[in-house]
């Protein structure tokens, strides 16, 4: 249900979309919540230092989402706060990357080489190459 009302300073504002800005600005003073007047989408500012205008930080569409969402979101994201379990999240992610990318790549690796063997047996050649000595002859015994 939207619920609008008269906020001295702000205007005619959506009471949940004042309460999601109310919120972000409790976590910390710089940020607002806003709705972007180039895209219609509501985001969280940052305030730039004048005459700048504020800068959009995060989208959340058109639609006004919970506080406690967008908490979630700053909090998740906020490297001055979070700096290091921000880095070990996009470090962890990195090698279950490389982990996927080394097993997927041996997985196509072995499917191909299965792909060609049987190409191979079915021209009636082998895939494993025999090599045989030779040897030395009786006549080239003196």
């Amino acid at each position: 249900m939207l619920m609008r009302m008269f906020i001295p300073g702000h205007g005619i504002t959506d009471t949940r979309a004042y309460m999601v800005d109310a919120a972000v600005k409790q976590y910390d003073e710089r940020l607002m919540f806003s709705q972007n007047e180039d895209t219609g989408d509501w985001c969280v500012f940052i305030r730039m230092p004048r005459p700048e205008r504020p800068y959009p930080v995060f989208g959340f569409g058109q639609d006004i989402p919970d506080a406690s969402v967008v908490l979630e979101r700053l909090k998740r994201a906020d490297t001055m706060r979070n700096g290091d379990a921000v880095y070990r999240e996009v470090v962890r992610s990195q090698e279950q990357y490389r982990k996927n990318l080394e097993y997927n790549t041996d997985q196509a690796g072995e499917e191909s080489a299965e792909v060609i063997e049987h190409f191979m047996r079915k021209e009636g050649k082998s895939p494993i190459i025999k090599s045989f000595s030779k040897g030395v002859s009786d006549n080239d015994a003196g």
